[in-house]
């Protein structure tokens, strides 16, 4: 049978799993809820609405629900006269945002591997469908559409609960003619968790790019970066977790390329990205021993590639690395002169260097897209905030108390936003009635 004709059946409450919306519950209670979306789940139906909200549980499987059949269905229906879908929900938004002449917003927020990012993909994909533009409102999709995969493979990680977690939060802004054509965009990214670029748990990876220059990078390109086996280098060894099962980091690092060449990043600016990104691996193999009271970089040999992947002197990036500059006020005047670290300090200047460098580079790319995407001036506008999810660990690090406690914050502001509109709501029905009861005749 196929999709279409499955939704056709349930719509016409022919076939019914469940309740579509739990509003309609008769019993609303924790296991009434947990009960409803457990047996819709294990029919395949992973969208349910609580009003206006869709909740969305991740089936770890490819579903047939994304087909261009699915959004010919959804596009300028009603949202109850199919059955819930994140296209019913986005078509909802772009009709009433063209209909009141007013910006939207979606909130996507749940604990990692929920499926967040997969669902913001959707979003931006059936946009980019349903509506309509020349060769530039073309050119501003495929930019909106291919910044997926690039900030994906800077911004994305194998974590112990889901192997593509967002290590950052975005803010998805589409832009629209008055006509209802995405002809610009804007991304703000924000938290990006630095800390991975140095060190991992058990299990887990650092950023994609890393695993895909290492599996897909070209014979030239390993000559010139210096490209190893992954266990080689300190940054990506600690977890001793390389390969991700259904995940192709060969294929993912040619996706990143033609992302970067669709964005309108020169090719020497690319070059210039994955050279940095190399230079902060062989940054992370220098070490350091105790030298009297100071740290000395263990083998010297090792400081050459990766400045000369930074463009830095090789003596330079060494003082740098082992000592620091203190500025002294005394009687009036002030000098500057050189501290020297011990090896704890210097190991911690290294990966603040690392995580510091990385994170200009992930910023370029962030400010490379909105380049491209950029407008004179905003009409109208669909934002889509992608929020990281919320995760527990047995060691939790400062980073993962700021995402959780973002968590909690947006569920606290959802939370109050849903109750003022069910208590206007409720507010309304009561004046309706009470003006009712006034009208009827003796």
């Amino acid at each position: 049978m196929g999709s279409k004709e499955r939704y056709h059946w349930q719509s016409h409450n022919v076939k019914h799993s469940g309740v579509d919306d739990m509003v309609l519950l008769t019993k609303i209670s924790e296991d009434a809820i947990v009960e409803n979306l457990k047996k819709r789940y294990m029919d395949d139906y992973i969208f349910t609405y609580i009003g206006s909200v869709l909740i969305s549980v991740n089936p770890f499987k490819q579903m047939p629900y994304f087909t261009d059949r699915e959004i010919e269905l959804y596009q300028g229906a009603a949202q109850y006269e199919n059955p819930p879908h994140i296209y019913a929900l986005t078509d909802n938004m772009y009709r009433n945002m063209l209909i009141d002449s007013e910006n939207q917003c979606v909130i996507i927020s749940g604990e990692s591997g929920a499926g967040k990012t997969v669902a913001a993909k959707y979003i931006m994909g059936y946009i980019s469908k349903v509506s309509g533009g020349g060769d530039k409102v073309q050119h501003v999709k495929d930019i909106i559409l291919q910044s997926n995969p690039l900030l994906e493979a800077f911004g994305n990680a194998k974590t112990v609960r889901n192997n593509n977690s967002s290590r950052f939060g975005k803010y998805f802004e589409i832009q629209f003619s008055r006509g209802g054509e995405p002809d610009g965009g804007k991304i703000s990214n924000f938290l990006l968790e630095k800390s991975r670029v140095v060190s991992q748990n058990e299990n887990e990876r650092n950023f994609h790019i890393y695993y895909q220059l290492i599996e897909g990078a070209s014979q030239e390109q390993r000559q010139n970066l210096g490209i190893m086996t992954a266990d080689y280098y300190y940054y990506l060894n600690q977890s001793e977790t390389y390969k991700v099962d259904g995940t192709d980091d060969k294929s993912d690092f040619h996706e990143t390329l033609n992302a970067m060449q669709v964005i309108g990043i020169a090719g020497q600016d690319q070059q210039l990205v994955l050279q940095i990104a190399a230079g902060i691996l062989h940054l992370g193999n220098i070490s350091f021993r105790e030298q009297g009271n100071y740290a000395q970089v263990e083998n010297c040999d090792l400081l050459a590639f990766p400045a000369y992947l930074l463009g830095i002197d090789k003596d330079r990036l060494n003082d740098k690395l082992t000592s620091r500059k203190m500025d002294s006020k005394w009687g009036g005047r002030s000098e500057s002169i050189n501290v020297t670290l011990n090896v704890e300090q210097a190991s911690y200047t290294r990966d603040a260097l690392s995580k510091g460098l990385y994170t200009r580079v992930f910023d370029f790319l962030v400010e490379s897209i909105n380049r491209a995407m950029q407008k004179p001036h905003q009409e109208y506008s669909i934002g889509v905030l992608d929020i990281y999810g919320f995760e527990i660990f047995q060691r939790n690090g400062f980073e993962q108390f700021c995402i959780n406690f973002v968590n909690e914050k947006l569920q606290q502001i959802f939370i109050e936003l849903t109750l003022k509109a069910e208590q206007l709501a409720r507010k309304v029905v009561r004046t309706v009635s009470v003006l009712y009861e006034s009208l009827k005749p003796d």
